[in-house]
């Protein structure tokens, strides 16, 4: 038996997410709260882990590879086969800001929207309303779940960092990629990504750029698209050559 002491156990947590740098911060916050977790980098993957293991809530990035939270959660509400609860709590997790986005979170049956970059004392707040349910609302505790400020110690900031830059080549090799290919849709999808990291780091001159770009290709304007791409990506390059002065 092992002498390490157990957290305290609140609930046990699925998170969807395959930012690595969100993850890691979601994960510092639920532990910090005395939940546990386990991670799904796409819906398809989540979908999985709710058929095969029990899980109080779950934490659900919109926009994933193979399928996106959307799908998977309407896929949870629909699903009519033993394993998984379809009525189990599911909280967005998005850097999606407008009301119809929002909207199309809560019509894919989400029950709470939380928008990246949030705090950790918001995240638990939620979680914990989440889990108390809209007609239980007497069991909220009088006292929510004390958390620390969120100064993260100098060695997880240095993790997290070293992880969002390891991310750059591949982000500007995929922006690039993109723009050769005239791809609107995936520079959307890898503007949106890269700015919910940005966020999180508080790097606002590159989450700017992220959501210029990202607002653009919404917009239908795929030669301004291209513009803020190329614009990030220059950026991106000077921010390499500076590290690896």
């Amino acid at each position: 038996m092992s002498d390490k002491p157990q957290a305290q156990d609140h609930g046990h947590i699925l998170v969807a997410e395959d930012d690595v740098v969100v993850q890691m911060v979601v994960r510092k916050i639920l532990e910090d709260a005395g939940y546990t977790m386990d991670l799904a980098v796409d819906g398809q993957e989540a979908v999985t882990a709710l058929e095969s293991a029990h899980y109080d809530l779950v934490l659900m990035d919109c926009f994933m590879p193979r399928m996106n939270g959307f799908e998977a959660t309407e896929t949870i509400r629909n699903a009519s086969y033993a394993g998984i609860n379809p009525e189990i709590p599911v909280i967005a997790m998005t850097g999606l800001t407008e009301e119809v986005d929002q909207r199309r979170c809560l019509d894919a049956g989400m029950q709470r929207v939380i928008s990246k970059p949030f705090n950790a004392q918001t995240l638990i707040t939620e979680i914990e309303q989440c889990l108390a349910g809209p007609e239980d609302t007497d069991s909220v505790p009088d006292q929510p779940i004390k958390l620390k400020p969120q100064i993260w110690d100098d060695d997880f900031l240095d993790s997290v960092i070293d992880e969002f830059l390891e991310e750059v080549p591949k982000v500007i090799k995929d922006l690039q990629q993109a723009v050769d290919q005239g791809d609107a849709v995936q520079l959307g999808s890898i503007a949106h990504r890269f700015r919910g990291s940005s966020d999180i780091l508080n790097a606002s001159g590159l989450s700017a750029r992220s959501r210029v770009l990202e607002q653009a290709v919404k917009a239908g304007e795929i030669e301004l698209a291209v513009t803020h791409a190329t614009e990030l990506i220059a950026e991106l390059h000077k921010l390499t050559s500076i590290l690896a002065e």
